[in-house]
C-alpha cells in the first residue's frame, strides 16, 4: 500500500475515532430531564434527536457493497466512470449538538462523508462551533483519474510507407494517465461573531501522483514514454475581518509553495517505427524538478454613506516565482541529433551507437501582480440604483532559460562528439488594462425591474525577446525584439425580471461586445450572449422550469478594420434546458426533463495531410448532444420506497457530414456522434426506526459511431449493490 494511501487510511481513521470518542464523553454527561432546547422566549421539547447528556446526537451512516461486471471495452469505462467492485461507505452524517448551547469544548460538531470506498473520488468534511470563540471547518477530497483512450492522441504514422507506416492503436493512444489526488481545506475562525474583528487562519494541501503516458519525438523517430508524474503544494494564509465605526474592512495574507517532481527512468525503449535502420533507446532518464511559490494579498473596504452610496474598494497584489530545470541523459541506436554537419559525412550517419545524448535546461521566471477596483452604489430612489466599478490590473513576467547539450556518436572505430553551452533567452511582458462598467437597475415595482449596462476596456502590452532560440538542438541567435500592442473594448448589457402572476417567473440577460485575450494580439473577441429563464409553479405540487443560453463567439473579427476571414475561430452555442417537477401524491413524486446542446466551430487552419501541404484549410467541429431523464419515487408501503430513474445522452454529431481533407483547400471534421444510456432503480426497505435496508441496480450502455476512433469503445456496465443505512436520533 502506498505512502499516500495510508495517510488518507489515517485521516479517516483519526476522524472516525474522534467521532466514537466525542459521542462516547457526552453519553456519560448527566442528562437533564426533560431534555430541551432553549430559544429567546421559551424552552421546547427537543423533537428530533439521542439523548447524550447536555448533547444531542442525530448521525446516520450507510455501508454496503457494490458488484461489477463490464463487457466491452473496459479502458473506456474506466475513463469515463471508474466504478469499482468492492465494500462502500455511501455516506455518513454525525451532528452532536448542545442542548442549551453550553458546550465546553463545542456547541456543534457535524460530519459528513460520501463516496469511500469503490468509488473514483470521495470527500470527508468535518465542522465544529463554538459561536463566541472559534469555528473550525475542514474538508478532505480525493480523486482517482484515469484516462486511457484510442481516440486521443493516437494518429495514423504514414510519414514513408517504405519507412514509417504505422496504423493507429486499437486499445490505447499516446497519451494516458492512471492519477490519484489529494485536496484539503481546513479554516479557522477565531471570535466568530464578534462584529469587531475576526481572525482567520487557514491551509490547504495539494498532492499529485500517478504514471502517465506521453509521446516523444528525438532521434528521427516517436517514442511512449512512461513517466511518474508526482507534485505537491501547500497554501497558508491569515487574515481579519471587522469595522471600524461605519467602516467595513478585510484583510488576507497568502503563502503558497509548490514543487514538481515528476520523472522518466526507462531502460530499452523501442520507436513507434519499429524499422531496425532507425532510433531507439537503449536507456532514457528526465528529471524535472520545478520549484514555486506565490505570496498574495488581499484588503478590502467598505461602507455606506448617508444610506445612499455604498462605497467597495479592493486591492490585491501577489508575485509569483518559479525555477525549473530539465535534465535528460539517453543513450541508444542509429540516432539522428538533427545537427548540420554532425556527424560529419562522409562516413554516413547511420548505424550509429549513441554513447550518450544529453539537454541541460535551467530557468526561472517571476510575475509581480496589481490588481485594483473601486466599486460605487447610488441608491437614487427606492426604485433607481445606479453603481458603477473602476478596475485596473497590471503585471510584469520576466524569464530567462540557459540550455546546454551534448552528444557522442560511434560509427565503426570512429566516434564523434558535439555540444553546445551557455546558450540563453531573456524574455519580458507588460500587462495593463482599465476597464470601467456602469450600470442600472430600475425596479418598477415587485414584479418587475430591468437594468442597463456599459463596459469599456483599454489594454496595452509590450512583449521583449532576445537571447537563442532553443527550440533546436544548435541554437541560433534571435534578432532582440521589443513590440507594443494597444486596443479598446466595448460591451452593452442588460436585462429584465418579470412576474407576470404569482406562480410565473422570467429572467433575461443579454451581453453583446467585444474582449480582449490577455496573450494574444491577433483582435478581440466579437462576442454575443443571451440567456433566458422561467419558471412556472400553478399549484404548490407542480414546478415547471425552461431556460435558454446563446452564445456566439468569433475570434479574431478584424485587426485595424481589416477583416480578419481568412484566419480566424467563430463558434456558436446553444443549449436549451427544461424539467418538470411533479408531486402526484404524498406517496409518489415524478421529475423530468430534457436538455439539447448545439454546438458549431469553424476555424481556418493550415495543416499537412498525408505529408501534403493544405493552405487555408477548414476545422469544422459540430456537437448535437440530447439529453432526457425521468425519476420517479414511490411509497410503495409504509416501509417501502422505490426509486427509479433513467437517464440518456444522445449525440449525433456531424450527422452525413464528410470531411474532405485532401481538397484544395481541404476540410476537416471532428464531432463525437454517441449513445450512453444509464437505467437505475433502488428500493429502501425501513426495518426498525434504526436501520433501513437499500437494494439497487444501475445499468450503463455506451456505444459510439466508428468514425470516432480506431475502433468503437462500446461498453455495457452492471452495477448490483446492496446497503445497510443505520440512524441515531431519527424519530418514527
Amino acid at each position: 500500500m502506498s505512502t499516500k494511501k495510508n495517510v488518507s487510511l489515517r485521516i479517516i481513521g483519526l476522524v472516525l475515532a474522534l467521532i466514537v470518542m466525542v459521542g462516547s464523553g457526552a453519553a456519560q454527561q448527566p442528562s437533564p430531564s426533560p431534555a430541551t432546547k432553549k430559544t429567546d422566549s421559551t424552552d421546547t421539547p427537543v423533537e428530533s434527536g439521542e439523548d447524550a447528556g447536555d448533547f444531542t446526537v442525530i448521525s446516520s451512516v450507510e455501508f454496503g457493497y457494490r458488484g461489477l461486471s463490464v463487457d466491452g471495452d473496459h479502458n473506456k469505462f474506466q475513463s469515463d466512470l471508474n466504478y469499482r467492485a468492492g465494500p462502500r461507505l455511501f455516506d455518513s452524517s454525525f451532528l452532536l449538538k448542545s442542548k442549551n448551547g453550553g458546550g465546553t469544548l463545542f456547541e456543534t460538531f457535524l460530519v459528513n462523508s460520501t463516496g469511500w470506498g469503490a468509488d473514483p473520488q470521495g470527500n470527508l468534511r468535518l465542522s465544529a462551533e463554538q459561536p463566541e470563540w472559534y469555528r473550525f471547518d475542514a474538508t478532505y477530497r480525493r480523486f482517482k483519474y484515469f484516462r486511457f483512450l484510442n481516440n486521443f492522441a493516437n494518429p495514423n504514422w504514414v510519414f514513408s510507407p517504405a519507412q514509417f507506416s504505422v496504423p493507429p492503436k486499437l486499445v490505447t493512444g499516446e497519451h494516458g494517465q492512471d492519477t490519484r489526488i489529494h485536496l484539503g481545506d481546513f479554516d479557522l475562525t477565531l471570535l466568530p461573531k464578534n462584529e469587531r474583528i475576526r481572525f482567520n487562519i487557514g491551509y490547504s494541501p495539494e498532492r499529485y501522483s500517478g504514471p502517465t503516458f506521453t509521446n516523444y519525438h528525438a532521434g528521427g523517430n516517436e517514442f511512449n514514454l512512461l513517466s511518474q508524474v508526482k507534485s505537491r503544494a501547500n497554501d497558508f494564509r491569515v487574515g481579519a475581518d471587522g469595522s471600524l465605526g461605519p467602516v467595513n474592512f478585510s484583510f488576507l495574507q497568502g503563502f503558497r509553495r509548490f514543487r514538481d517532481d515528476s520523472f522518466i527512468d526507462l531502460g530499452v525503449t523501442p520507436g513507434i517505427n519499429l524499422n531496425p535502420s532507425v532510433a531507439s533507446l537503449t536507456s532514457f532518464d528526465r528529471n524535472e524538478p520545478a520549484r514555486g511559490s506565490v505570496n498574495y494579498t488581499r484588503f478590502s473596504l467598505q461602507s455606506l454613506i448617508a444610506k445612499k452610496l455604498d462605497v467597495t474598494a479592493r486591492i490585491i497584489y501577489s508575485k509569483a516565482e518559479s525555477n525549473y530545470s530539465l535534465i535528460e541523459s539517453f543513450t541508444g541506436r542509429n540516432w539522428n541529433p538533427r545537427i548540420t554537419g554532425f556527424p560529419p559525412s562522409p562516413p554516413g550517419a547511420t548505424p550509429n551507437i549513441l554513447n550518450l545524448g544529453q539537454y541541460n535546461l535551467t530557468g526561472n521566471s517571476e510575475r509581480p501582480n496589481w490588481l485594483g477596483d473601486v466599486g460605487l452604489t447610488f441608491f437614487a430612489t427606492n426604485k433607481f440604483r445606479l453603481s458603477n466599478t473602476f478596475r485596473v490590473e497590471t503585471f510584469e513576467i520576466t524569464g530567462d532559460a540557459l540550455f546546454s547539450d551534448f552528444f557522442s556518436l560511434t560509427r565503426g572505430t570512429r566516434t564523434d562528439t558535439v555540444s553546445f553551452s551557455g546558450q540563453d533567452v531573456n524574455t519580458r511582458t507588460d500587462y495593463r488594462k482599465i476597464q470601467n462598467t456602469i450600470e442600472g437597475d430600475y425596479q418598477f415595482n415587485r414584479n418587475y425591474s430591468i437594468h442597463l449596462g456599459y463596459r469599456y476596456g483599454r489594454r496595452r502590452v509590450t512583449e521583449e525577446l532576445s537571447g537563442f532560440n532553443l527550440g533546436t538542438n544548435a541554437p541560433t541567435a534571435l534578432v532582440p525584439d521589443s513590440h507594443t500592442e494597444e486596443n479598446n473594448t466595448h460591451a452593452i448589457l442588460g436585462g429584465f425580471k418579470a412576474r407576470p402572476a404569482s406562480d410565473w417567473t422570467i429572467y433575461f440577460d443579454a451581453e453583446h461586445g467585444t474582449a480582449d485575450n490577455v496573450f494574444s494580439r491577433i483582435g478581440n473577441y466579437d462576442y454575443t450572449n443571451i440567456r433566458a429563464k422561467t419558471r412556472f409553479k400553478p399549484t404548490s405540487r407542480i414546478a415547471f422550469n425552461l431556460a435558454v443560453i446563446a452564445k456566439n463567439n468569433a475570434n479574431p473579427s478584424e485587426i485595424a478594420g481589416v477583416s480578419l476571414e481568412d484566419f480566424g475561430v467563430s463558434i456558436k452555442s446553444r443549449i436549451f434546458t427544461s424539467s418538470l417537477d411533479w408531486t402526484t401524491t404524498s406517496n409518489f413524486s415524478i421529475s423530468t426533463g430534457y436538455n439539447y446542446h448545439w454546438i458549431n466551430s469553424k476555424s481556418v487552419i493550415d495543416y499537412f495531410f498525408n505529408s501534403v501541404a493544405h493552405p487555408g484549410g477548414l476545422s469544422l467541429y459540430y456537437s448535437r448532444n440530447n439529453f432526457f431523464f425521468v425519476e420517479t419515487v414511490a411509497r410503495l408501503a409504509p416501509r417501502t420506497t422505490l426509486f427509479t430513474a433513467y437517464r440518456i445522452n444522445k449525440d449525433n454529431g456531424q450527422g452525413n457530414r464528410v470531411a474532405d481533407p485532401t481538397g484544395r483547400p481541404g476540410t476537416l471534421i471532428a464531432s463525437y456522434p454517441m449513445s450512453y444510456q444509464s437505467p437505475e432503480a433502488r428500493l429502501a426497505i425501513k426495518l426498525h426506526h434504526r436501520l433501513d435496508w437499500n437494494v439497487g441496480y444501475q445499468y450503463y450502455n455506451y456505444n459510439e459511431s466508428p468514425i470516432v476512433g480506431p475502433r468503437p469503445q462500446n461498453y455495457h456496465a452492471h452495477l448490483p449493490y446492496t446497503s445497510l443505512r443505520l440512524y441515531f436520533g431519527r424519530r418514527e
